[in-house]
């Protein structure tokens, strides 16, 4: 990738468990702490962070189980060329949440056209019906689990423009198949209709 660092979250795309990812640190990256305190790994008499890598970076106790849920994960996701089907699969779901929303009265697609290269997500804001509104009603008459909000995002919000309102976000992931993305289209349809 011929980046300096990268991290990955592994409970999002890769199917891991929550509080789980990686970084990748280049060997010319140089990273200072922003708190010391607790070592890890051999050299448990010394007050500071050990200078060798990976060490000086993994203080305490490492999450064992969620190490081997991402490793599982990501066998799992190795085998046969899963990873790019799913891949795939899931862009075209997402295309299609994105062309089915886009039409309907008052919704703005926030990001990319439907028909751009996107991650799995799908935001959209309406121009009456507040985000927590909708995804109370999604949530309760039809059992789908969207999240609405800034979306641990302030940023990206302020320049949208929806940092006051946040926004509703859908993820496609893994499992969700094509007869999901029409039941949510058709009930963000209603929910537009009726206002909530």
């Amino acid at each position: 990738l011929a980046v300096d660092a990268y991290a990955v979250s592994g409970h999002k795309g890769l199917l891991g468990p929550q509080g789980i990812g990686a970084l990748y640190l280049a060997p010319s990256a140089e990273v200072s702490e922003l708190l010391q305190g607790g070592t890890g790994g051999g050299s448990s008499e010394l007050p500071t962070q050990p200078e060798t890598r990976p060490d000086r970076y993994e203080a305490g106790t490492p999450n064992t189980p969620g190490i081997a849920g991402l490793g599982a994960a990501a066998r799992f996701l190795a085998e046969d060329g899963r990873a790019e089907r799913q891949r795939a699969e899931e862009a075209a779901l997402a295309r299609k949440l994105a062309e089915g929303l886009v039409e309907l009265p008052g919704i703005r697609l926030l990001g990319p056209a439907p028909d751009a290269p996107r991650v799995p997500v799908v935001s959209v804001v309406h121009d009456r019906i507040p985000p927590d509104r909708i995804a109370f009603a999604l949530d309760k008459r039809w059992g789908i689990a969207v999240r609405a909000g800034l979306h641990c995002a302030p940023w990206a919000h302020r320049a949208l423009g929806t940092i006051e309102t946040g926004a509703v976000r859908f993820g496609v992931g893994f499992g969700n198949t094509a007869g999901d993305i029409e039941a949510a289209i058709a009930a963000m349809s209603e929910i537009v209709r009726e206002g909530a």
